[in-house]
C-alpha cells in the first residue's frame, strides 16, 4: 500500500525508492527542464515541518526545476528527538556575471529556523562582496558579522542555543574564480580530472574545537574544551553541554566561551581540468570521504548530477544506518554542480549557467577508509 507521503511524493512527480528501513522520495529523471536563461535567479530549500525520515526536503520557488548540470538531495535524518530538517541549501544563478550556492546545516532546537534566515540573504550579500572590486577579504567577513548578528537579535529564532554552519562559494565567472568562505563543519570539494580518474580537493577545512589555534581563542575567551567521549565540545562555565564546533552563526551562548563567527575565507583560480563542485553537510562528510564520493559521482555523466547526488545521499543514510543499527542518522544534504567551460555560450544550455555555481562542503570528517567508530550529530 502506498503511504499518504509517498502518494504526495508521486503526485509531485517523484519515486520512492528503498533504504534500510525507511522510503526515501527523489525527483524523477524525466522531470527536469530547463530555467530562463535571462536575468538572475534563487532557488533553494523552503521551510519544511515534516518529520518522517528520510523525505526530500521541498524546494521553491515552485516550478522551477534545475537544470541537468545541478544534482540537489536534501533529506531529514532520525534523531532521538523530533525536529525538522535542520539542513538548508541555495542556488544564485546569473548568466556570465557571478553565481553562489551555499549550504548551512542548523542545530539546537530552532536550528532549521537559523539556517533558513541565513540562507535567505547571505547569497546575494556575498555575490555584491565579490562584484564590489574592494578587499574581498574584509566585505565577506563583514557579511558574516551582520549575519550573526541579525539572528542574534531575532527573539523568534531563539539564537541564543540554536545556529547553524555556513559555507559558500561564488563563482565570479569573468575571472574564472571562486571565492570560498566557511564556518562550522560543512563544506566544500572541487572535483578535477586526472590520469588516475576524478581527483577530489577540499577546500574547506572544519572548524573543530580541539584544534590548536580554536582551543587558544576559546580558552582566551573564558570557555573550556571538552571531549565527552565522542567529539570535543565548546562549554561556558557552569554549563553541562556545549557545542561541537568552535565556529557558528548565531549560538549567542557558545560565542560568549570563544566560538566565533569570522569565516575563513579562500580564493581559488579554476583550471581545464576543474570539472564540478561538490557542496554538502557534515551528514555525508562524516560517513563519506571526499575521495570515496568522488568515485560515487564519477559512475553518472554530467547530465545525470541529480542521480549523482541521490546516490550520494543514500550511500550516506546506509551506513549511518548501518553503524547506528537505525537509531541515529543525520540531516543529509549534497548539491553538485558542474563547471562550465567559459568558452561556452550561455544560451546553449542552461547548464553553462548553473554549473557556474560552486558551493562549500565540509573537510572531511568521516573514516577514510570506513571502518571507525559511529560519527555524531550536531548538538
Amino acid at each position: 500500500p502506498t503511504s499518504p507521503s509517498q502518494k504526495g511524493a508521486n503526485a509531485m512527480g517523484g519515486r520512492v525508492s528503498s533504504v534500510p528501513g525507511m522510503s526515501v522520495w527523489s525527483p524523477r529523471a524525466g522531470a527536469r527542464g530547463k530555467l530562463a536563461t535571462t536575468g538572475d535567479l534563487t532557488i533553494g530549500s523552503e521551510l519544511d515541518p515534516c518529520l518522517m525520515p528520510n523525505t526530500e526536503k521541498r524546494s521553491g520557488p515552485l516550478g522551477v526545476a534545475a537544470p541537468d548540470s545541478l544534482g540537489v538531495a536534501c533529506r531529514k535524518g532520525r534523531k532521538p528527538k523530533s525536529v525538522p530538517n535542520q539542513d538548508a541549501w541555495c542556488a544564485r544563478i546569473s548568466e556570465g556575471d557571478m553565481s553562489a550556492l551555499g549550504v548551512f546545516d542548523g542545530h539546537g532546537e530552532a536550528g532549521h529556523l537559523v539556517s533558513h534566515a541565513v540562507k535567505s540573504g547571505m547569497l546575494d550579500d556575498l555575490t555584491c562582496a565579490a562584484r564590489s572590486g574592494d578587499d574581498v577579504t574584509a566585505v565577506v567577513e563583514d557579511c558574516y558579522r551582520r549575519a550573526h548578528r541579525k539572528v542574534c537579535g531575532s527573539w523568534r529564532l531563539k539564537a541564543w542555543d540554536s545556529g547553524t554552519t555556513a559555507t559558500v562559494v561564488v563563482h565570479d565567472v569573468p575571472q574564472q574564480r571562486l571565492v570560498v568562505s566557511h564556518v562550522g563543519d560543512s563544506g566544500a570539494v572541487l572535483l578535477r580530472r586526472s590520469p588516475q580518474g576524478l581527483v577530489a580537493e577540499s577546500l574547506t577545512c572544519d572548524h573543530r574545537p580541539e584544534l590548536e589555534g580554536e582551543r587558544a581563542r576559546i580558552e582566551a575567551a573564558g570557555g573550556r574544551v571538552f571531549f565527552d567521549g565522542r567529539c570535543h565540545r565548546v562549554l561556558r562555565h557552569g554549563c553541562s553541554s556545549g557545542l561541537n564546533m568552535s565556529r557558528s552563526l548565531g549560538d549567542a551562548s557558545a560565542h560568549e566561551a570563544g566560538v566565533s563567527a569570522e569565516p575563513d575565507i579562500r580564493q581559488t583560480l579554476l583550471g581545464p581540468e576543474d570539472m564540478a563542485v561538490l557542496v554538502a553537510s557534515d551528514g555525508i562528510w562524516q560517513v563519506i570521504t571526499p575521495q570515496q564520493a568522488a568515485g560515487i559521482v564519477a559512475r553518472f555523466p554530467a547530465d545525470s548530477a541529480m542521480e549523482a547526488a541521490g546516490a550520494l545521499a543514500d550511500e550516506a543514510v546506509r551506513r549511518w544506518f548501518a553503524r547506528s543499527q537505525g537509531q541515529v542518522i543525520d540531516d543529509v544534504t549534497v548539491v553538485i554542480a558542474y563547471l562550465a567551460r567559459r568558452s561556452r555560450a550561455p544560451s546553449e544550455d542552461l547548464a553553462s549557467t548553473m554549473s557556474l555555481l560552486s558551493s562549500p562542503c565540509s573537510e572531511v570528517s568521516g573514516p577514510s577508509d570506513g571502518t571507525s567508530a559511529p560519527p555524531t550529530p550536531a548538538a
